[in-house]
């Protein structure tokens, strides 16, 4: 075995070891936050988790906040947690909390998977998945689709957030020129949740309005629009 041989094995071997560590720590984290689960999908179980908050004080509730929605991102079974984030700081503050914890989970995935490969990817993502944005590895205009993608209700970011890395988009085009088109629907989950701890349930019911409308249109129309992105691609390829 010569010296590049050697050293791709060792690679091979870190890679591996690296992946089962992070399944590891994921796994472990699941467990602990999996309780807070079911207590986001309820009034009171909100409540409940502000309470929890409460008892820090403002910057360690803010790193708190921050931090699990970055596992969020990671790992996805969470709901979203944008709402408590308006009931807990107001829109604006919960809404760049909530960015900040997005950027920060979504760049931990990205840093991983550029280092792990596609194993790791594997490991959080449906085949289903894969196969549905596999055009995106030779699309040419890579940032506009990304973007494109990122606007589009319904499709799933945090997927998109293990399986962009995989393709050949810069690093830093992506956090800056993309990642931003995810604030509206957080400014929305802020606003919701700000509506609803102030009593305005006017607000809250047209905020909650607007969410259906969007979430329709996003399911009739994201799976026609990835399609015509693949369709093109396949064109191209002829």
């Amino acid at each position: 075995m010569d010296r590049e041989e050697k050293i791709a094995r060792r690679r091979w071997i870190v890679r591996i070891v690296s992946l089962f560590i992070f399944l590891g720590i994921i796994g472990f984290i699941t467990v602990l936050v999996f309780p807070y689960v079911k207590d986001m999908k309820s009034a009171s179980g909100r409540e409940q988790i502000i309470e929890m908050f409460d008892r820090f004080d403002t910057f360690w509730s803010v790193v708190l906040f921050i931090i699990i929605q970055a596992v969020q991102v990671i790992i996805a079974v969470i709901p979203p947690i944008q709402i408590v984030g308006g009931m807990m700081f107001g829109w604006l503050f919960g809404a760049i909390f909530s960015f900040a914890g997005i950027m920060l989970g979504t760049l931990a995935i990205f840093m991983l998977v550029r280092f792990l490969g596609r194993p790791l990817v594997e490991a959080f993502v449906s085949n289903k998945h894969l196969e549905k944005f596999g055009f995106l590895q030779d699309e040419e205009k890579l940032l506009k689709v990304l973007i494109i993608l990122y606007i589009i209700p319904g499709v799933p970011k945090d997927v998109l957030s293990y399986i962009v890395p995989l393709t050949k988009v810069d690093k830093r085009d992506f956090f800056m020129f993309v990642m931003p088109f995810r604030l509206p629907a957080v400014i929305m989950s802020t606003v919701l949740g700000q509506s609803i701890m102030t009593g305005s349930y006017v607000l809250a019911f047209v905020m909650v309005g607007v969410f259906i409308v969007i979430a329709v249109l996003g399911f009739i129309f994201r799976d026609k629009i990835i399609s015509g992105f693949r369709s093109r691609k396949h064109h191209t390829e002829k």
